[in-house]
Formats: structure tokens, sequence, C-alpha cells
């Protein structure tokens, strides 16, 4: 590995939900709302004793929550289609390596999941299922470790037809957060209010997956701000005096979504400024999205 890809992995490492999840917790994870839509549960734990979680579904929307199995541990989770022709070995490896090093290989859908915030801790989202064969894939870690313990476990995971005639309603999001092919973040409204929001997330490209790491910043904090001390890092020149990254807080987090998915999540925000910032690489790469401008601010009054 060159000293830039060193720096780069470096600067995933520190701001992964697994490192962030491990500091005084300001993450803004909610579920005052969501529970009370109306959707079925669908529970995921994993830890040692394997990752459990319904082996099939009827089509609709659900409410997922995932839990680790360790009291002490934290846990990751997305819901995929892998290339073909992959071994049990490959599978686990390639979703980790997407998860907790933000390298996202050819050939794979994600459809969103989610990471606990914080040890004993469960974290939840929205999304609704259609008819098809997916895996889940679930790790579990230790927050000492920074991931470096993190152990991946995958089960086959079937949606059937929709069998009742109940229609289930869109969750009635507040927030909107668009994800494109032009590597930006689009959030309306550009003032978000304070308390518990529903999010709607929404990838609307088809090249790229994208996961949203938020973050609170100083006020008057700028995209090109943030961009530009990345670059520094990646180049291995660290800022004079403290730098933006050192006064990151950790805001919310959003697991991996390829083009055309939706998920909605609960955030609940205190005033104050935030920046949503995209870390993830194509395979070959090894360039952030970030470093191409997909970072975007936003305020909370």
């Amino acid at each position: 590995m060159n000293r830039i890809l060193i720096v780069l992995a470096i600067v995933t490492v520190l701001w992964s939900p697994a490192v962030a999840s491990g500091q005084d917790s300001t993450h803004a994870y909610s579920n005052e709302l969501l529970p009370n839509q109306g959707y079925p549960e669908l529970d995921v734990t994993v830890g040692p004793s394997g990752l459990s979680a319904p082996d099939t579904v009827e089509a609709g929307f659900y409410y997922v929550t995932l839990e680790a199995e360790i009291a002490d541990h934290l846990a990751y989770m997305n819901i995929v289609t892998p290339p073909a022709g992959l071994s049990d070995e490959e599978l686990a490896s390639q979703l980790l390596e997407a998860g907790n090093g933000d390298i996202v290989r050819s050939g794979w859908t994600f459809f969103g999941g989610t990471n606990t915030p914080n040890p004993g801790e469960t974290a939840s989202f929205v999304i609704e299922l259609q008819e098809g064969a997916y895996v889940i894939g679930a790790s579990y870690y230790s927050v000492d470790q920074n991931g470096a313990d993190e152990i991946m476990l995958t089960a086959d995971f079937r949606v059937t037809g929709r069998v009742s005639d109940e229609i289930q309603e869109v969750p009635a999001a507040s927030v909107r957060l668009e994800m494109n092919d032009e590597l930006r973040y689009v959030v309306s409204p550009g003032t978000i209010p304070e308390g518990p929001q529903i999010w709607e997330i929404i990838n609307s490209g088809v090249h790229h997956a994208h996961h949203v790491v938020v973050v609170g910043v100083p006020g008057g904090t700028t995209a090109d701000a943030i961009i530009e001390e990345a670059a520094g890092l990646m180049s291995g020149t660290p800022p004079a005096g403290p730098g933006l990254f050192a006064q990151f807080a950790p805001g919310g987090y959003a697991a991996l979504q390829s083009g055309g998915t939706t998920t909605w999540v609960e955030f609940d925000y205190t005033p104050g400024t935030r920046a949503i910032i995209c870390f993830i690489m194509e395979d070959g790469v090894y360039r952030p999205h970030l470093l191409d401008g997909m970072v975007t601010i936003f305020t909370v009054e």
C-alpha cells in the first residue's frame, strides 16, 4: 500500500461508524415516530451465536431493528443482492470490505441498513421490500478495537409476494435527502426543525452506491473546508492547529444504498450545524466521494 492509501485508510477508519460510535454520543438516533407508523417489525440480532433474522417475509414495508448480541459490542447490517458466483467466504469478505472499509465492488446492490450507535443500544430504519431473493449481512465488533475484530455473518433472505390485501402507506417524512450520480447530497428543507424528524433517504442515481455519515461541525463550517482538509490528510499534510476533523461530533448514520433504493430513518437533532459526508470508494479507485464534492452542510433550528 502506498503512502496515499495509508493516509486514506487512516481517514476512513477515523470516521467509520465503528469509531464514531465509541465517542461520547451526540448521535441523533431516535425512535419516537417510526415505531408508531404501524409497520411489521423485522428484528436482526448478530453475535457469537450467529445471525438471527427471519428467512422469509411477505413483500411490504418493515420497521427493521438491529441489535448486537453482546452488550458491550456494536452491530452493522445491510440488505443486499450480491454478484453471482461468490463463495461464502468471498460474500462475507466483500460485505465486510464495504461496511468496514467503505470499498464497494461492482455487481452488488445495497438496499440499506444501519449501525448501532452505542453498545447496548439498537438502531432501526424502515424499508419497503419487494418480492425476490436477498442476503442479510450483519456484523459485530467491540468499540476499543476500532472495527479490527469485526466479524461479518450472512443469511439468505426471501421476500414472497404480498399476501395481505392491506395497503401500507409510505412513511410520512418531513426531511428528504437525495444522493445522486453527480456525487452530491441534496437536503430539503435547507433548515431542519429541531426534534424528532423522519428522513427519507433516496439514491436517485444509477452508477454509485452511497452511505450517510452525519457529523456535528462548528458553526460557519463550509463543505469546501472539509474537502480541503480531507485532501490534505490524504497527501500527508495535516492542518496547522486543530483541524475540522478533530472537531467532528458523531451525529447519525445510514448504511450503503445503491441507485434506485430508498430507506427511512429517524433523527432527533438539537439546534446547530452539521455535515453529511460520503466516504465510499469505488473498487480500484480508492478515492472517497467526499473528495469529489460529496459533502453538504445543513443547519437545525
